[in-house]
């Protein structure tokens, strides 16, 4: 029986799967004691049964499906239909609404490929006709009117004959849009030239899609320009306005970018582009801002860039600071130039600051040795520091001064005082010699001659031009004053500067000869007439400067009277000369006085006395002996003055009857004027017979204070000395170290010192001859030539002394230790003559026929001081 009862059930069952207008044939079956039993058969047809289901299902209490949307906005629903009746069916479609707002707009669309949103070709349907079993997406689109607030509650109703579904509720709230908008740019400090990259990244913070546009205006950028085909992004497109309008593909001029983008919510995308900054760019900031519109929200972004100043300057030839077209440090970044050695040449130069900031510069040098510079601009010294505004250029010059010859290069160096940094040009010069343009000044008569008021001068102007044709060239000849002009063939002369010019244009290689003829004015004696020209080109533009000529001026002679006394002189007698300078001028003069004397006269050594006016005593001057004459020089002799020179002479033999003596005076002024006077003499008549004898003595002794003279008491001679002539004639030194040999030719003759006979050197001598023992003398009349000797070193110490005094006769013993010798010294003095006279001292003993005078004795010792024993006769 439980049996029985499943049967209607899954009968049901099967009728609700089965097409419409099936048959479906029933008999019940049955078993009895093990007999089947058999009902009778019934037949059903199936009818047709229509069963939509929409889903997914939700009530207004519980809706099945939640969405967001903006006011104005979309917001799209997805369901699907189903038909689960046996039949194919029509089913008919609306929307049943509830809620705060009435939508702007509902409809339902067929949602062929399946991605929950609307597409183009997928159209709004009313109905949808399904075979059993089949289904079909639909998009339910919302869109909310602006002002809408709240929810709306909304359900697609599927309809068919016999079959509904409504209840699909799903809810619709309103929600606000919010946008972010980041903006940045990497570098954000750039220098003129370079690039900067702008980055936009906008962010849907709402719940729901918003269509946002994103503008970004680039006027705010001045001095910065768009990159062409640097714009991008990751999603949406980029719009681009030329000013008037945008566009979506590149104009020539991008004015601004837009990003046009529908974002999700918490989705994002980012726009990129590039700008550079132009080259002319003013410092300073730029800030850039861009604005995210959608969904009725706002944001903005903004990003400084820092243009930052461009110090950038060239320094080259003039007219070309950059050294176009090969640039720094190239063949064109240099100049050449020729000139003289010694003469400037400018080099045109231009600095040009093309920064984009105010600067200021300092122009330095690297120069060769020897090498001078001047910078100048419009003829005075250029001003440093140097200020240029951007833009701005500055033309100057560089003049090179090169003191010797050769090429030279030098470098100039422009160093912004903003950054520091340094731009370079090179200078080339090439000096020539400077003898390859001479210039020689002559005069007729010759230079340095001592001329007189109305005496001619002819000036010869010689230029000797190796170097180079000069243009331009001027010949100035300044005159001197003290002259007046008379003629300058092929010049001109200008009275107003007393100066004659030639114009030579142009100068010609090789010589030229300019003549200019002159005659002296009455001047001032002492006038120095100083004379030489110049001559400039554009190629020299120094002056170059000939050799001086001078010509002094003196109209008057010097004066000289000689006088002598006495006028008749002996052999032996003293002369006195005089010697009497005048200068009639009124210029000073410094004098040289020239006296040769007769060569039978000698010089008295420290007669001579200048007086000054020819008065006094005077003061003592000895002369300088050069080449048998007397030599008195550096005489001041001032003005209309007079000086007087006194000397004495002795007569030393007598040849002639009349002794001549000729002097000469010579004055040299300030200015180098020579003046003279005429020779002067002074004769002197001699008594004597014209042949006369020499007599030559002198003493040999040890100087003990060596003062080159000998003193007695004080030095000591030397006895047994023997001394010698050229001819072979000697003799021996007496008790006072004295020789004398008779009976002499007058002349020059060699007297020696026999060392044997001499124990210590002789000590120098104006006279002497190789290690003095041998002297040269000129002997006349009576003539002396003393060999003093040098003494040993030590002390010089008397040991002991006796004094004798007997009527005329002093003696005087005493015992000198010199060094590690001792001798015996005696001074004998008669005061009146002692005949026969001898002196025994121990084994010693001296004997002469007279004693006159003083007589001095040295003799070694012997080991005892002993008391001498004289003798004389009475008359």
């Amino acid at each position: 029986m439980r049996t029985l009862a499943l049967l209607p059930i899954l009968l049901s069952l099967a009728m609700a799967m089965t097409p419409a207008g099936t048959v479906i044939r029933n008999q019940a079956q049955g078993w009895v004691g093990g007999e089947v039993y058999l009902s009778n058969p019934v037949e059903t047809v199936v009818q047709a049964l229509c069963v939509p289901l929409l889903s997914p299902n939700g009530t207004q209490a519980a809706p099945g499906q939640r969405a967001t949307v903006l006011p104005g906005g979309f917001s799209y629903l997805v369901y699907r239909l189903q038909n689960a009746g046996n039949d194919t069916f029509t089913f008919n479609l609306n929307v049943a609404l509830a809620g705060d707002f009435a939508p702007a707009g509902v409809r339902l669309v067929l949602d062929r490929n399946g991605n929950g949103l609307p597409d183009p070709g997928e159209n709004e349907v009313a109905s949808v006709t399904l075979a059993p079993g089949e289904g079909a997406g639909l998009v339910l689109e919302v869109q909310a009117p602006p002002d809408a607030s709240g929810t709306l509650l909304l359900s697609p109703v599927a309809t068919c004959p016999g079959g509904e579904d409504r209840e699909n509720w799903a809810a619709v709230e309103v929600a606000q849009a919010a946008l972010s908008l980041l903006k940045s740019v990497v570098p954000g400090r750039v220098l003129p030239g370079e690039e900067a990259t702008f980055s936009l990244e906008v962010r849907n913070l709402s719940p729901v899609t918003v269509p946002v546009r994103v503008e970004d205006p680039l006027g705010g950028l001045s001095g910065l320009a768009y990159v062409p085909g640097s714009a991008s992004a990751t999603r949406g497109t980029v719009e681009y306005y030329d000013g008037a309008a945008w566009r979506p593909t590149e104009p020539p001029t991008v004015s601004g970018l837009a990003l046009v983008v529908d974002l999700p919510p918490g989705g994002s995308a980012r726009l990129t582009f590039r700008v550079r900054a132009l080259a002319d760019a003013p410092p300073g900031v730029r800030t850039n801002r861009a604005t995210a519109r959608g969904g009725g929200a706002q944001a903005q972004g903004e990003a400084p860039v820092e243009v930052l100043p461009l110090h950038r300057h060239h320094l080259g030839p003039g007219g070309n600071p950059k050294a176009l077209p090969g640039g720094e440090g190239s063949p064109d970044d240099e100049q050449r130039a020729r000139t003289l050695q010694g003469q400037p040449s400018c080099f045109p130069h231009t600095l040009l600051n093309e920064g984009t900031v105010e600067d200021r510069y300092r122009i330095e040098a690297i120069l060769p040795p020897g090498v001078s510079l001047a910078l100048g601009r419009n003829g005075l010294p250029l001003d440093q520091p140097i200020l240029l505004r951007p833009g701005e250029a500055l033309d100057f010059e560089a003049c090179v001064l090169a003191q010797d010859a050769g090429t030279f290069r030098l470098e100039l160096v422009a160093r912004s005082l903003g950054s520091g940094t340094l731009n370079r040009t090179w200078d080339i010069l090439e000096a020539v010699p400077a003898d390859a343009l001479s210039l020689t000044k002559e005069a007729t008569p010759p230079p340095g001659t001592t001329l007189k008021p109305g005496d001619e001068i002819t000036y010869t102007l010689r230029i000797q031009n190796r170097y180079a044709p000069l243009t331009g060239a001027v010949v100035e000849d300044p005159l001197p004053e003290g002259v007046e002009f008379l003629e300058a063939p092929g010049g001109t002369y200008d009275p107003a500067t007393h100066t004659v010019r030639f114009l030579l244009d142009p100068l010609p290689l090789g010589e030229t000869v300019l003549t200019v003829r002159v005659r002296v004015k009455n001047v001032p004696d002492d006038t120095l007439l100083l004379n030489r020209f110049t001559l400039r080109s554009r190629e020299t533009p120094n002056p170059l400067p000939s050799n001086p000529v001078e010509h002094p001026v003196f109209g008057v002679n010097l004066l000289l009277r000689k006088g002598a006394a006495p006028e008749v002189a002996r052999l032996g007698e003293v002369l006195t000369y005089r010697l009497e300078v005048v200068n009639p001028s009124q210029a000073p003069l410094t004098v040289r006085l020239v006296d040769t004397p007769d060569p039978a006269l000698r010089y008295l050594p420290g007669s001579a006395r200048i007086q000054a006016d020819c008065q006094g005593e005077g003061v003592a001057l000895e002369p300088r002996e050069e080449g048998g004459s007397f030599v008195w020089e550096g005489l001041s002799l001032r003005g209309g003055g007079r000086l007087c020179v006194v000397y004495k002479m002795r007569v030393e033999r007598v040849s002639r009857a009349e002794l001549r003596n000729i002097a000469q005076a010579f004055g040299l002024s300030a200015q180098g004027a020579a003046v003279a006077s005429a020779q002067v003499q002074a004769l002197v008549r001699t008594l004597q017979p014209l042949e006369e004898k020499a007599l030559l003595v002198g003493r040999v002794y040890l100087d003990l204070d060596e003062d080159g003279r000998y003193t007695p008491g004080r030095d000591l001679p030397l006895k047994g000395a023997r001394l010698l002539l050229a001819n072979g004639w000697q003799t021996l030194t007496d008790e006072g170290g004295r020789y004398a040999f008779r009976d002499l030719r007058p002349g020059p003759y060699q007297v020696m010192l026999d060392p044997a006979s001499a124990p210590f050197p002789p000590l120098p001598h104006l006279e002497a001859l190789g290690e003095g023992y041998r002297r040269g003398v000129q002997v006349f009349g009576l003539t002396q030539a003393d060999f003093p000797l040098k003494a040993p070193k030590g002390t010089v110490k008397v040991e002991r002394s006796t004094e004798l005094r007997f009527g005329p006769l002093y003696l005087e013993k005493r015992l000198v230790q010199v060094g590690n010798e001792a001798w015996v010294h005696i001074l004998l003095k008669a005061q009146t003559p002692l005949p026969e006279f001898s002196l025994r001292d121990s084994e010693e003993v001296f004997s002469v026929e007279v004693l006159e005078g003083e007589r001095e004795l040295t003799l070694p010792y012997r080991g005892e001081f002993t008391d001498p024993e004289v003798r004389w006769r009475y008359p």
